[in-house]
């Protein structure tokens, strides 16, 4: 009632007022003001403290939580409430022991007790759920985890009671509980020790019996749990924990799945075909959470899924073909499964391809991971000079949709594809063996070979044609020398075996033939390099002079004939003194020249 609302007093008829009655009036007023004052005050605050549910006067007892909201927890609670609901813990734990010495003295059945046990821990559970306070909450969810966890150890490890099957759903079941609790009530330290006390309690378990496959499987069903938890939250760390138990598990069950001997008989269950599945659901969750959460919220790719993704590709596709090779039962459909990832994970980089800052490191992130799908799993699908032929393509591709799209990482890309298919179709082996091997080269280069050479000089070829307007950059060159480093060594190795494959010259000539062919490419390089400047093949052209001078002192002056070494003479003399000027810029070469004149 405010002020406004209290009438005036007014004396009988005929009499005075009381003495100090209108002061004592005016008093009474400024309390009810303060009153009132202060009635808004706490007013304002449940609203801001209280959940967005309507309360109502009296409330039922299913509506406890939303009431309990209006209680918020003191800022820093006095050391009497904590050491309160500590002693509250204890009665708790004193009752979980009265359980076992129910057990311990033949009264409940082991089964009975464990069963008991962890009703009554669930128990304490949800009423964490439903504290009043989120410091009650915590301290009963926290005696809750210290009764599960150990129960369930040791009723596996000590007793025996439960198998390790059904050991790994209840710490599933235990651990999503409490999940739900720490997650409902705002409990991100009580969910860190839930975490952990699962994890730690899985290992233990699954080392005491020997039971690898049931726990791999919590450990990833965890990580997947803590993977999609903690993108509601910004409890961000709680992924690794989980991420490298997921890891940790699928490793050790691959390994002992294929080790030597057969430790099949050692470990409980362990099977093959289980294995390579637990292997490809590390992938599966890992990677495929990663895309639907990019391709969801459009958000950039963070440390954790690049670690991560690395992570799984060793450890569970890298287990996964230790596997199928181990079984005999091939890895062709293994290799198409992975081809067909890769696929879908360029169609997963589409909606990032306009180039802008907040999106580009998702494009590079998908166009990577698909890069490395189809390298992994193409040859296990296709023989290895047709997947060669492929990576060219691919190669060429990539370099037509990096000109295009003016993507750099497309480059790299390109130069990565075409170095795998100068690698899977011979010509790297081969073109060695034509300058390195002291006898003549005999064997013709493949079709495949042939085939990844062309895919680099059309690859080059494109980039001069369509490259764009601005200079190539610092980051760009690393490719491209790569690409050009192959295409001149790989051409190279074809001009040798014109001139001397398939038939028995001396060793003269043919190391003759090879230093007027390096000579011959360092001139070329030098003279690209200056009318090319885009390619930056200038950079290359001193290493094939250094490459060039020490195969002249140790083979063409170790078997040379005085014809053979007069020619390589003239050639490697000329070399040395044409390609350094025709690295000059033309200003330099002018001077150089008046210097020279008489």
């Amino acid at each position: 009632m405010s002020t406004a609302q209290v009438p005036p007093l007014k004396a009988p008829p005929g009499e005075a007022p009381p003495a100090g009655m209108e002061s004592r009036l005016a008093a009474l007023a400024d309390v009810v003001r303060g009153l009132e004052a202060r009635v808004g005050a706490l007013e304002a605050a449940v609203r801001t403290t209280s959940t967005p549910t309507a309360v109502s006067t009296a409330p039922s007892p299913g509506t406890a939580p939303a009431v309990d909201a209006l209680l918020p927890e003191p800022a820093l609670p006095s050391p009497t409430r904590v050491l309160g609901l500590i002693g509250r813990v204890c009665l708790i734990l004193g009752g979980a022991y009265l359980i076992r010495t129910l057990v311990d003295a033949g009264t409940l059945p082991h089964g009975v007790g464990v069963a008991l046990g962890l009703a009554y821990a669930a128990t304490w559970a949800v009423l964490g759920r439903r504290a009043r306070r989120p410091l009650d909450a915590a301290f009963r969810t926290l005696a809750s985890i210290l009764i599960a966890y150990p129960l369930i150890v040791e009723s596996s490890t000590h007793f025996g009671i439960l198998t390790p099957g059904l050991a790994a759903l209840i710490l599933v079941a235990v651990a999503a509980l409490h999940a739900a609790v720490a997650w409902h009530r705002d409990l991100h330290a009580i969910l860190w020790t839930a975490t952990l006390a699962a994890l730690g309690s899985g290992f233990i378990v699954m080392m005491a019996r020997r039971s690898i496959e049931p726990f791999t499987a919590v450990f990833l069903a965890l990580g997947a749990g803590a993977l999609w938890l903690t993108y509601g939250r910004r409890w961000h760390g709680l992924r690794w924990p989980t991420a490298l138990a997921a890891d940790a598990g699928v490793l050790i069950l691959t390994l002992l799945a294929t080790w030597p001997g057969g430790a099949q008989g050692i470990y409980q269950g362990l099977s093959l075909g289980r294995a390579l599945f637990l292997a490809l659901a590390l992938v599966a969750i890992y990677i495929g959470s990663f895309a639907v959460r990019m391709l969801q919220r459009r958000r950039v790719v963070n440390a954790f899924e690049f670690i991560q993704t690395a992570l799984v590709l060793l450890v569970g596709f890298g287990g996964a073909v230790r596997v199928s090779q181990a079984s005999g039962s091939g890895t062709a459909l293994l290799g198409a499964g992975v081809s067909l990832a890769g696929v879908g994970c360029y169609a997963a980089a589409l909606p990032f391809v306009d180039d802008r800052e907040e999106t580009r490191a998702n494009f590079n992130f998908f166009t990577f991971l698909a890069l490395i799908f189809l390298l992994l799993g193409g040859p296990f699908v296709l023989p290895l000079p047709l997947f060669a032929t492929l990576a060219g393509i691919l190669g060429l591709v990539a370099m037509l949709a990096a000109l295009r799209l003016r993507r750099k990482v497309l480059v790299y890309q390109s130069g990565i594809y075409l170095t795998a298919a100068a690698l899977a179709s011979g010509l790297g082996s081969w073109a060695l063996h034509v300058f390195m091997d002291p006898a003549s080269p005999t064997a013709a280069p493949s079709f495949a070979g042939l085939a990844s050479l062309a895919a680099l000089f059309a690859s080059l070829a494109v980039f001069l044609a369509r490259r764009p307007p601005d200079p190539v950059t610092v980051l760009m060159r690393p490719a491209i020398l790569v690409m050009g480093a192959l295409a001149a060594a790989g051409l190279g190795a074809v001009a040798i075996w014109i001139c001397c494959g398939g038939r028995t010259p001396d060793p003269g000539g043919l190391a003759l033939a090879r230093t007027l062919v390096l000579s011959a490419l360092a001139i070329a390089l030098a003279w690209l390099g200056r009318r090319v400047p885009v390619l930056e093949l200038r950079w290359m052209v001193y290493p094939f002079l250094a490459v060039t001078t020490l195969k002249f002192l140790f083979e063409d002056m170790a078997v040379g004939r005085p014809l053979t070494l007069f020619l390589a003479f003239m050639g490697f003399g000329a070399t040395l003194i044409l390609a350094p000027r025709l690295l000059k810029n033309p200003a330099v070469r002018d001077a150089d020249e008046e210097e020279d004149a008489p």
